[in-house]
């Protein structure tokens, strides 16, 4: 079974960070399909093809992070209805998250198991 066919969850996760990559890979129950970008451009790609329930960004990924992907989508029209979860260096960039727009935050280190209840309550609300 493919696992596109249980839950039917597809999330994005945008880090260039080798933790976060780890993490985010093994966080989901095994229903959940996990691809992975390693820039805001390479995001845009992957947006584009419209297989995509939440988007996980690391405000630090690449020359343009986690702010300026969502201002793009944004300003841009594109997969402004998709959820995305900012990550942040430390709780004083809260203000970060929501000027961009994000739905919601998660300061670093990441818990494995609070980034999955996370990602999960975003796409069942």
């Amino acid at each position: 079974m493919a696992a596109e066919d249980a839950l039917g969850i597809r999330v994005l996760v945008v880090s260039d960070d080798p933790h976060i990559v780890e993490e985010a890979r093994f966080a989901f129950p095994g229903d959940v399909a996990v691809r992975f970008a390693r820039d805001s451009r390479e995001a845009k790609l992957q947006l584009a093809d419209g297989n995509c329930d939440v988007v996980v960004v690391d405000l630090q990924t690449g020359s343009a992070g986690g702010y300026d992907l969502r201002k793009d989508m944004q300003y841009t029209g594109s997969a402004t209805s998709i959820p995305l979860l900012l990550l942040l260096e430390r709780e004083q960039d809260a203000w970060l998250a929501a000027q961009s727009g994000a739905s919601a935050y998660k300061v670093k280190p990441l818990d494995p198991g609070e980034l999955a209840r996370t990602v999960l309550d975003l796409c069942s609300s």
